[in-house]
């Protein structure tokens, strides 16, 4: 296709350039958008490629060798395979059912309560986990269960009198 000769296609060539140097500015304030999803969304997406190989840290990305859809046949072929499914699936549906509705309500309920120190107090107190760590986390619990000074235990033998070996006894009984 030659551009050169027809007046009418030299003319809508013009009239693209012309707009886009018209809003230049627009698609300057499009580009972290843009560098954004392709940087967060795209890029990870090549780690897709991994599930058709037989992968090797060691080896890497590039190197590792290539088995095709092998994994794909060992997983539907696995006899456990249908409980796992059936646990993802579950774990997914009570994860819309319980887990989901239950952070708006109870923004809602705590958006009714007049008393602002104890709104504040809810808020803080459910909102807490997200800023920690999880050895933070086990740190405390350790803290809270052990043999030793534990407040948990140290309750339990204000109340019984015999501590319970919370972080050692492996036996679970009902």
């Amino acid at each position: 296709m030659i551009l050169n000769g027809n007046p009418a296609e030299r003319q809508k060539k013009a009239s693209v350039i012309n707009k886009f140097s018209k809003d230049r500015w627009l698609y300057l304030m499009l580009l972290p958008g843009i560098l954004y999803f392709m940087i967060f969304k795209y890029l990870p997406m090549w780690g897709v490629l991994i599930s058709f190989q037989d992968f090797q840290p060691y080896l890497g990305f590039f190197k590792s060798p290539w088995v095709g859809f092998s994994n794909f046949t060992r997983l539907f072929g696995d006899p456990d395979f249908g409980m796992l499914f059936r646990n993802t699936f579950v774990i997914a549906i009570s994860n819309l059912i319980f887990f989901f509705p239950i952070p708006i309500i109870l923004a809602l309920m705590l958006n009714e309560v007049k008393n602002l120190h104890f709104k504040r107090v809810i808020q803080t107190v459910t909102y807490i986990p997200h800023f920690m760590s999880w050895v933070v986390i086990v740190g405390i619990s350790y803290l809270l269960f052990t043999t030793e000074g534990g407040l948990i235990n140290e309750l339990i033998k204000w109340l019984v009198g015999e501590k319970i070996q919370f972080l050692m006894n492996n036996r679970i009984e009902n």
